[in-house]
Protein backbone atom coordinates (compact mmCIF):
# COMPACT_ATOMS: atom_id res chain seq x y z
CA UNK A 1 0.00 0.00 0.00
CA UNK A 2 1.11 3.25 -0.81
CA UNK A 3 1.35 6.24 1.26
CA UNK A 4 -1.40 7.90 -0.26
CA UNK A 5 -3.24 5.07 -0.27
CA UNK A 6 -2.74 4.31 3.41
CA UNK A 7 -3.43 8.29 4.00
CA UNK A 8 -6.74 7.56 2.66
CA UNK A 9 -8.07 4.74 4.34
CA UNK A 10 -7.19 6.36 7.61
CA UNK A 11 -9.32 9.04 6.42
CA UNK A 12 -12.16 6.78 5.53
CA UNK A 13 -11.88 5.01 8.84
CA UNK A 14 -12.18 8.57 10.93
CA UNK A 15 -15.45 9.62 8.98
CA UNK A 16 -16.47 6.07 9.86
CA UNK A 17 -15.82 7.02 13.70
CA UNK A 18 -17.64 9.79 13.65
CA UNK A 19 -20.60 9.25 11.62
CA UNK A 20 -20.93 6.48 14.31
CA UNK A 21 -20.47 8.49 17.26
CA UNK A 22 -22.65 11.21 15.60
CA UNK A 23 -25.76 8.88 15.23
CA UNK A 24 -24.96 6.76 18.10
CA UNK A 25 -25.82 10.60 20.42
CA UNK A 26 -28.58 11.33 17.55
CA UNK A 27 -29.95 8.37 18.92
CA UNK A 28 -29.89 8.92 22.54
CA UNK A 29 -31.04 12.86 22.00
CA UNK A 30 -34.16 11.23 19.85
CA UNK A 31 -34.57 8.15 22.01
CA UNK A 32 -37.14 10.34 24.71
CA UNK A 33 -39.34 11.52 21.34
CA UNK A 34 -39.71 7.95 20.34
CA UNK A 35 -40.46 6.61 23.16
CA UNK A 36 -43.14 9.51 23.27
CA UNK A 37 -44.08 8.79 19.73
CA UNK A 38 -44.68 5.08 20.58
CA UNK A 39 -46.20 5.76 24.16
CA UNK A 40 -49.20 7.70 22.95
CA UNK A 41 -50.66 5.08 20.90
CA UNK A 42 -50.47 2.33 24.05
CA UNK A 43 -52.67 1.74 27.37
CA UNK A 44 -51.05 3.08 30.57
CA UNK A 45 -50.32 -0.38 30.85
CA UNK A 46 -48.26 -1.36 28.41
CA UNK A 47 -46.78 2.15 28.06
CA UNK A 48 -45.53 1.59 32.11
CA UNK A 49 -44.45 -2.29 31.64
CA UNK A 50 -40.94 -3.28 32.65
CA UNK A 51 -38.98 -4.06 31.00
CA UNK A 52 -40.29 -1.14 28.41
CA UNK A 53 -42.05 -2.25 25.16
CA UNK A 54 -41.51 -0.82 21.72
CA UNK A 55 -44.69 -1.97 20.18
CA UNK A 56 -48.28 -1.07 20.79
CA UNK A 57 -49.94 -4.30 21.19
CA UNK A 58 -53.23 -3.58 21.05
CA UNK A 59 -52.54 -0.04 19.02
CA UNK A 60 -55.07 2.30 20.19
CA UNK A 61 -56.15 5.96 19.20
CA UNK A 62 -57.68 6.51 22.52
CA UNK A 63 -54.79 8.94 24.20
CA UNK A 64 -55.40 10.98 20.67
CA UNK A 65 -59.38 10.55 21.22
CA UNK A 66 -59.42 11.90 24.60
CA UNK A 67 -57.17 14.81 23.82
CA UNK A 68 -59.27 16.20 21.20
CA UNK A 69 -63.15 15.28 23.19
CA UNK A 70 -61.57 18.03 25.74
CA UNK A 71 -63.82 21.24 25.29
CA UNK A 72 -61.50 23.55 25.78
CA UNK A 73 -58.56 22.28 24.00
CA UNK A 74 -59.14 24.69 20.74
CA UNK A 75 -59.00 27.54 23.93
CA UNK A 76 -55.79 26.24 25.07
CA UNK A 77 -53.69 25.79 21.48
CA UNK A 78 -55.28 29.90 20.60
CA UNK A 79 -54.08 31.00 24.13
CA UNK A 80 -50.89 29.85 23.41
CA UNK A 81 -50.52 30.86 20.16
CA UNK A 82 -51.81 34.06 21.74
CA UNK A 83 -48.75 34.15 24.33
CA UNK A 84 -46.25 32.94 21.86
CA UNK A 85 -47.25 35.50 19.42
CA UNK A 86 -47.03 38.59 21.80
CA UNK A 87 -43.87 37.39 22.86
CA UNK A 88 -41.89 37.07 19.60
CA UNK A 89 -43.69 40.58 18.47
CA UNK A 90 -42.61 42.30 21.82
CA UNK A 91 -39.01 40.82 21.94
CA UNK A 92 -38.59 41.44 17.87
CA UNK A 93 -39.22 45.20 18.50
CA UNK A 94 -38.47 46.49 21.93
CA UNK A 95 -34.83 44.38 21.45
CA UNK A 96 -33.54 45.17 18.48
CA UNK A 97 -33.98 49.13 19.38
CA UNK A 98 -32.57 48.35 22.66
CA UNK A 99 -29.41 46.13 20.62
CA UNK A 100 -29.13 49.08 18.58
CA UNK A 101 -29.00 51.45 21.10
CA UNK A 102 -26.39 49.83 23.12
CA UNK A 103 -24.03 49.15 19.83
CA UNK A 104 -24.62 52.52 17.78
CA UNK A 105 -25.60 55.19 20.02
CA UNK A 106 -23.26 57.00 22.73
CA UNK A 107 -24.87 57.87 26.05
CA UNK A 108 -23.47 58.23 29.35
CA UNK A 109 -23.27 54.84 31.10
CA UNK A 110 -23.77 52.76 28.70
CA UNK A 111 -21.33 50.41 29.23
CA UNK A 112 -22.13 49.51 32.88
CA UNK A 113 -25.59 50.04 32.02
CA UNK A 114 -25.54 46.97 29.59
CA UNK A 115 -23.13 44.75 32.08
CA UNK A 116 -25.94 45.48 34.46
CA UNK A 117 -28.36 43.94 31.90
CA UNK A 118 -25.78 41.05 31.48
CA UNK A 119 -25.84 40.22 35.37
CA UNK A 120 -29.69 39.85 35.17
CA UNK A 121 -28.60 35.89 32.74
CA UNK A 122 -27.16 34.60 36.27
CA UNK A 123 -30.20 34.89 38.44
CA UNK A 124 -32.51 31.96 38.23
CA UNK A 125 -36.01 32.87 37.70
CA UNK A 126 -36.84 31.31 40.30
CA UNK A 127 -36.18 34.58 42.61
CA UNK A 128 -38.15 36.59 40.68
CA UNK A 129 -41.33 34.91 40.66
CA UNK A 130 -42.29 36.24 44.02
CA UNK A 131 -41.71 39.85 42.98
CA UNK A 132 -43.14 39.42 40.00
CA UNK A 133 -46.40 37.96 41.20
CA UNK A 134 -46.70 40.34 43.68
CA UNK A 135 -46.32 43.53 41.23
CA UNK A 136 -48.60 41.09 38.87
CA UNK A 137 -51.45 41.14 41.28
CA UNK A 138 -50.80 44.98 42.46
CA UNK A 139 -51.82 45.48 38.75
CA UNK A 140 -54.65 43.40 38.67
CA UNK A 141 -52.77 41.51 36.09
CA UNK A 142 -53.19 37.98 37.53
CA UNK A 143 -55.06 35.17 35.24
CA UNK A 144 -54.85 37.82 32.60
CA UNK A 145 -52.48 36.39 29.15
CA UNK A 146 -51.53 39.77 28.00
CA UNK A 147 -50.04 40.18 31.92
CA UNK A 148 -48.29 37.00 31.51
CA UNK A 149 -46.91 37.68 28.09
CA UNK A 150 -45.65 41.28 29.94
CA UNK A 151 -43.18 40.04 31.82
CA UNK A 152 -41.59 38.47 28.93
CA UNK A 153 -42.13 40.73 25.94
CA UNK A 154 -38.38 41.94 26.73
CA UNK A 155 -35.56 39.49 27.16
CA UNK A 156 -31.86 40.07 27.66
CA UNK A 157 -30.04 37.63 25.97
CA UNK A 158 -32.20 38.87 22.88
CA UNK A 159 -30.92 42.54 23.96
CA UNK A 160 -27.34 41.32 23.61
CA UNK A 161 -28.14 39.03 20.27
CA UNK A 162 -29.39 42.01 18.54
CA UNK A 163 -26.25 43.84 20.08
CA UNK A 164 -23.75 41.59 19.11
CA UNK A 165 -25.27 42.03 15.14
CA UNK A 166 -25.57 45.57 15.40
CA UNK A 167 -22.11 45.52 16.36
CA UNK A 168 -20.79 43.91 13.52
CA UNK A 169 -22.53 45.78 10.89
CA UNK A 170 -19.99 48.24 9.11
CA UNK A 171 -19.53 51.66 10.42
CA UNK A 172 -19.32 53.38 6.97
CA UNK A 173 -22.49 52.71 5.86
CA UNK A 174 -23.94 54.31 9.05
CA UNK A 175 -21.61 57.50 8.59
CA UNK A 176 -23.16 57.63 4.80
CA UNK A 177 -26.40 57.90 6.20
CA UNK A 178 -25.09 60.56 8.68
CA UNK A 179 -23.87 62.76 6.42
CA UNK A 180 -26.83 62.52 4.05
CA UNK A 181 -28.53 63.85 6.96
CA UNK A 182 -30.06 60.66 8.26
CA UNK A 183 -30.47 61.12 11.88
CA UNK A 184 -30.00 58.09 14.40
CA UNK A 185 -33.79 57.32 14.18
CA UNK A 186 -34.42 56.91 10.54
CA UNK A 187 -30.91 55.12 10.47
CA UNK A 188 -32.27 52.50 12.97
CA UNK A 189 -35.53 52.13 10.56
CA UNK A 190 -34.54 52.09 7.58
CA UNK A 191 -30.91 50.72 7.15
CA UNK A 192 -30.05 48.87 10.51
CA UNK A 193 -33.51 47.09 10.72
CA UNK A 194 -33.39 46.03 7.22
CA UNK A 195 -30.50 44.37 7.35
CA UNK A 196 -30.82 42.88 10.68
CA UNK A 197 -33.78 40.28 9.61
CA UNK A 198 -31.12 37.27 9.78
CA UNK A 199 -30.64 38.34 13.84
CA UNK A 200 -34.55 39.18 14.11
CA UNK A 201 -35.10 36.02 12.46
CA UNK A 202 -33.06 34.05 15.56
CA UNK A 203 -34.45 36.16 18.34
CA UNK A 204 -38.46 35.52 17.00
CA UNK A 205 -37.41 31.35 17.08
CA UNK A 206 -35.63 31.19 20.07
CA UNK A 207 -38.53 33.52 21.89
CA UNK A 208 -41.52 31.31 20.21
CA UNK A 209 -39.67 28.34 21.17
CA UNK A 210 -39.23 29.44 24.77
CA UNK A 211 -43.12 30.83 25.03
CA UNK A 212 -44.88 27.90 23.29
CA UNK A 213 -43.25 25.43 25.62
CA UNK A 214 -43.17 27.58 28.83
CA UNK A 215 -44.61 25.81 31.99
CA UNK A 216 -43.77 27.17 34.84
CA UNK A 217 -44.67 31.07 34.44
CA UNK A 218 -48.65 30.14 33.09
CA UNK A 219 -48.78 27.63 36.14
CA UNK A 220 -48.12 30.17 38.54
CA UNK A 221 -50.14 33.55 36.93
CA UNK A 222 -53.21 31.96 35.36
CA UNK A 223 -55.75 30.10 37.28
CA UNK A 224 -58.95 30.04 35.48
CA UNK A 225 -59.50 26.53 33.08
CA UNK A 226 -60.37 28.61 30.18
CA UNK A 227 -57.25 30.99 30.03
CA UNK A 228 -54.51 28.32 30.81
CA UNK A 229 -51.81 27.53 27.86
CA UNK A 230 -51.17 24.26 26.42
CA UNK A 231 -48.98 22.52 28.59
CA UNK A 232 -50.82 23.71 31.87
CA UNK A 233 -54.12 22.74 30.14
CA UNK A 234 -52.92 19.37 29.77
CA UNK A 235 -51.61 18.79 33.17
CA UNK A 236 -55.30 20.33 34.64
CA UNK A 237 -57.04 17.83 32.04
CA UNK A 238 -55.58 14.65 32.91
CA UNK A 239 -54.68 14.76 36.43
CA UNK A 240 -57.11 13.22 38.59
CA UNK A 241 -57.33 13.02 42.53
CA UNK A 242 -54.99 10.15 43.10
CA UNK A 243 -53.20 9.56 40.11
CA UNK A 244 -52.45 10.81 36.62
CA UNK A 245 -53.65 10.13 32.93
CA UNK A 246 -49.72 10.36 31.18
CA UNK A 247 -50.62 8.84 27.62
CA UNK A 248 -53.10 11.27 26.89
CA UNK A 249 -50.38 14.00 28.26
CA UNK A 250 -48.23 12.27 26.50
CA UNK A 251 -50.13 12.43 23.22
CA UNK A 252 -50.71 16.35 24.03
CA UNK A 253 -47.03 16.91 24.55
CA UNK A 254 -46.65 15.40 20.68
CA UNK A 255 -49.55 17.58 19.15
CA UNK A 256 -48.07 20.96 20.61
CA UNK A 257 -44.14 19.91 19.85
CA UNK A 258 -45.65 20.09 15.99
CA UNK A 259 -45.39 23.74 15.79
CA UNK A 260 -42.33 23.90 17.02
CA UNK A 261 -40.91 21.21 15.22
CA UNK A 262 -42.28 22.40 12.21
CA UNK A 263 -40.69 26.04 12.96
CA UNK A 264 -37.22 24.33 13.52
CA UNK A 265 -37.26 22.94 10.19
CA UNK A 266 -38.28 26.03 8.54
CA UNK A 267 -36.28 28.29 10.33
CA UNK A 268 -33.01 26.57 11.40
CA UNK A 269 -30.65 28.40 9.23
CA UNK A 270 -31.64 31.22 11.99
CA UNK A 271 -31.20 29.33 14.84
CA UNK A 272 -27.32 28.56 13.72
CA UNK A 273 -27.07 32.01 12.64
CA UNK A 274 -27.93 33.27 16.14
CA UNK A 275 -25.17 30.99 17.66
CA UNK A 276 -22.60 32.52 15.45
CA UNK A 277 -23.67 36.34 16.00
CA UNK A 278 -23.69 35.60 20.31
CA UNK A 279 -20.28 34.27 19.73
CA UNK A 280 -18.74 36.44 17.30
CA UNK A 281 -17.65 40.30 17.50
CA UNK A 282 -17.75 41.58 21.08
Amino acid sequence: MTPKEEERLIRRIWIVITYAVLITFALVYLMPFIRSLVASFMTWAQASAYPPEWVPNPFTLENYQKLFRLDLFPRWIRNTALYAGLIVAGNVLFTSMAGYAFARLKFPGKDVIFSALLSLLMIPMFVTLVPNYIIMYKLGLIDNIFGLALLGIVNVSSIFLMRQYFTSLSNEIFEAARLDGCGPIKAFFYIALPLAKPALGAVAVYQFLGSWNAFIGPLIFLRSPENFTLPVGLSFAFQRSMWTEYTPIIAGSLVASAPTILLFLVLNRYLIRGIVITGGKG
